[in-house]
Formats: structure tokens, C-alpha cells, sequence
């Protein structure tokens, strides 16, 4: 039996990957340290009120999203492994007590990064949610945008 599918429900991870033209810490820091200026406003509460995003740089730090004054946490920091690996707990659009989980990675590659993500986590009490969670591929495009931008020097 396919221990990802319960009553005919994808209950795997859902994996995107991308290629950025920088090197690992530098995507990784934007990644991070720049959410809010890739973040589509659209998924947030309030597109036309959001200010931007901020993420704690360290393990139990907050990942938060800032919309008109307001603090909205949308998960809290598991790993912070610089220039290789980020993972959060996520409940953006989830029941906050049943959240689900980030991880990505940031491998050299090809002399820029591949960053591979995972959302993962998916249990009976969140996953008729995960249909809802079909913008990453636009999400980590926005991201590598910006990353290319300004590709820094590590």
C-alpha cells in the first residue's frame, strides 16, 4: 500500500525545485532575510495592506507577516543551517495547532544554486488544505528573480 495516499489523497510532500544564478548563501539569504520582497502579496490576509515579512535568524525564531500593523505568524524557525538549509513549522491558510512543515535546500550547482523545496507534514487534520497550496512554483520564481537581481558575492 502507498503510505502517501489515504482514501485516495495525495498525503506526500509536495516538492518544487528551481535553479538560481548565485551561490548558496547568498540565495539562502534572500530567501530568509528577504521574504517579505518576494512574498506574493496576494497570499496574505490583506494583499493590499501587506508590509513585508520578517524571519528570526535562529532555530525557534518567529517567521512573521506584517499587514497593515498587525503581526500575523505564519510558523517558527527548526533549522537555520546558513547557505544550506532552512525548515519552519507553516500554518499560512492552516489550522495553527495541525501545521504542516518547510524545508529548504540549497545545493551548489552548475556555479549558482539548486533550492529544493518541501512542504511536507500532511495529516488528516490539515490535508484538505494542501489542494490550496498550488503557488510555489510562483513563489520560488518571484525568488530566484530577486536573487538574480543583486547576486552578491557570498
Amino acid at each position: 500500500m502507498d503510505t502517501h495516499h489515504a482514501a485516495g489523497v495525495d498525503t506526500g510532500p509536495i516538492v518544487h525545485r528551481t535553479t538560481v544564478d548565485a551561490d548558496p548563501i547568498h540565495a539562502f539569504e534572500v530567501f530568509t532575510e528577504r521574504l517579505g520582497d518576494w512574498w506574493d502579496p496576494r497570499l496574505t490576509p490583506d494583499p493590499a495592506a501587506f508590509e513585508g515579512a520578517d524571519v528570526e535568524e535562529v532555530e525557534g525564531g518567529a517567521v512573521v507577516l506584517h499587514v497593515d500593523g498587525e503581526d500575523y505568524p505564519i510558523g517558527e524557525v527548526l533549522v537555520w543551517d546558513k547557505g544550506e538549509r532552512f525548515a519552519m513549522t507553516f500554518h499560512l491558510a492552516l489550522p495553527r495547532d495541525h501545521p504542516t512543515g518547510l524545508t529548504v535546500d540549497f545545493a551548489p550547482e552548475d556555479g549558482g544554486t539548486a533550492v529544493t523545496l518541501t512542504h511536507d507534514g500532511w495529516e488528516a487534520d490539515n490535508l484538505a488544505y494542501r489542494g490550496k497550496f498550488t503557488e510555489w512554483p510562483h513563489l520560488l520564481a518571484r525568488f530566484a528573480a530577486l536573487a538574480e537581481q543583486d547576486p552578491g558575492l557570498g
